[in-house]
């Protein structure tokens, strides 16, 4: 017995030694704009798990820079980082588990992250500048590269939040012509158990589009986004696993050159028990030419989908659109426009949906 406890004892004396080991030999390795990027990419190959990158101030040249699993990557909050590129590429990659990335300016290029990816925190920095291509008909080779952040098969337990996307994509913002791919703030696939919180988009194409598979899609929150000048989608989901999902006080306004593709908020996924509320959907800009219309303000569909206390107005063609969805409960919301159709169902399978206590108007403004 006696022989046991010591067993014991000296188990747990070794593991936090071991801890405390670990801890200690956390260090952080500064890298600065003089040095080339091979030089930096050899002070990350030879860093430790809990290390921190510190970028110090000023302009990097970068294109593809690997990130290694288990670190953080930190911007100058006296003065600024910014990693430059020229358009085409990611400025960073990242496969794995485990980054922090902050404060840093992305600047003609974004942040690619591959395969499956967990315990992503990705945050207060600013995506600006990204091209669409050589020009506004001509999309680089590499579509990825349009995009600020791009998660390319899923993304789960992380956090991209406290953001600015900016001037993303500009040849194509004042173009009647859907480009599907890329040319968005944060585009990606499979998330779950991830936040998408508090992010600033201005003058880009699409600001969040998501494709819910490879993932189960639960306890996703896309909420506290603030849109403005957005020319196609300010929030686009779709896919079919979705469970809880929730896309809320956000706040989407002056779409940019508006049209018939221009949405709101799209939450086109069928999933189950999906709500959206108390977001604001604002356009007090019509659309441009004869016969011209804009979209839909807010698009939901899926099980068991809840629409309620959001705000939508102005010059919608559309205010809350319901597609392929069961059970699906719209109540409680505001909705004026002058020629908008305020509830309506999509030419899509929609079953046992419920419609009550909007408040609607022709006016061009209202609120709550």
């Amino acid at each position: 017995m006696f022989v046991k406890n010591i067993g014991a004892t000296f188990a747990l004396s070794f593991a936090f030694a071991i801890a405390v080991t670990h801890s200690a030999q956390a260090s952080t390795i500064t890298v600065v704009p003089s040095e080339l990027q091979s030089q930096i990419q050899a002070s990350i190959n030879n860093s430790q798990v809990g290390d921190t990158i510190s970028f110090q101030a000023g302009t990097y040249n970068l294109a593809q820079l690997r990130l290694q699993p288990g670190r953080s990557y930190i911007g100058a909050t006296n003065g600024q980082t910014i990693v430059h590129g020229t358009g085409g590429y990611a400025l960073m990659d990242f496969y794995g588990s485990g980054l922090t990335v902050q404060h840093i300016i992305f600047d003609g290029g974004g942040l690619y992250l591959g395969g499956a990816i967990s315990g992503a925190m990705v945050e207060y920095n600013t995506f600006q500048n990204i091209s669409f291509g050589p020009s506004g008909t001509t999309e680089f080779g590499n579509w990825t590269s349009t995009v600020g952040v791009f998660i390319d098969y899923s993304v789960s337990n992380s956090d991209i939040s406290h953001n600015t996307f900016q001037n993303l994509s500009s040849q194509v913002l004042y173009q009647y012509t859907d480009e599907s791919l890329g040319v968005s703030g944060i585009f990606g696939y499979g998330f779950s158990n991830t936040t998408l919180n508090d992010n600033t988009f201005d003058t880009v194409n699409e600001g969040i589009k998501i494709f819910f598979d490879h993932a189960d899609g639960k306890n996703v929150h896309i909420n506290n986004n603030t849109f403005t000048n957005v020319h196609r989608m300010a929030i686009e989901l779709q896919g079919g696993s979705t469970d809880g999902l929730e896309v809320a006080y956000n706040n989407v306004s002056k779409p940019l050159t508006p049209w018939g593709e221009s949405f709101g908020i799209s939450a086109a996924m069928v999933g189950s028990n999906a709500i959206v509320h108390d977001n604001i959907v604002d356009d007090q800009l019509n659309c441009v030419g004869s016969g011209c219309w804009v979209g839909i303000a807010l698009e939901a569909w899926g099980n068991s989908t809840q629409v309620y206390n959001n705000t939508l107005r102005g010059y919608w063609g559309w205010g809350v659109a319901v597609g392929t969805s069961t059970n699906a409960r719209v109540h409680n919301n505001t909705i004026c426009g002058p020629a908008m159709r305020f509830v309506i169902d999509e030419p899509h399978p929609v079953a046992a949906a419920i419609y009550s206590s909007n408040t609607t108007s022709t006016a061009l403004y209202c609120s709550r």
